[in-house]
């Protein structure tokens, strides 16, 4: 999904950014275990202490809060543009 509908580009572009610069920082590319459903693996914990600690820094920075979908969607997007496989995205035909 594609979660710009929700964001402008700024904060859009800011909490990418904020998710890939804190994934490299923590690792979290590098974890060999696999995914859990659980919640306990540590990546699970991973996953749910960027998105609280992006949560914060989104409300200190625009001073707004935003769906949690964002965070969730800006998460695995970042995961994918530091692993080389960003999704292909449509072009909204005002653009175009």
């Amino acid at each position: 999904m594609d979660c710009r509908q929700w964001l402008d580009i700024k904060q859009y572009e800011f909490l990418l950014n904020w998710f890939m610069r804190r994934q490299q920082q923590v690792g979290l590319a590098e974890l060999d275990e696999p995914y859990s459903y659980d919640g306990y693996s540590r990546y699970d914990q991973l996953y749910q202490q960027l998105v609280k600690d992006a949560q914060i820094a989104y409300l200190e920075r625009f001073s707004e809060l935003a769906p949690p979908i964002v965070f969730t969607n800006l998460f695995h997007l970042a995961e994918l543009e530091l692993a080389g496989k960003r999704p292909k995205l449509k072009i909204p035909k005002t653009l175009q």
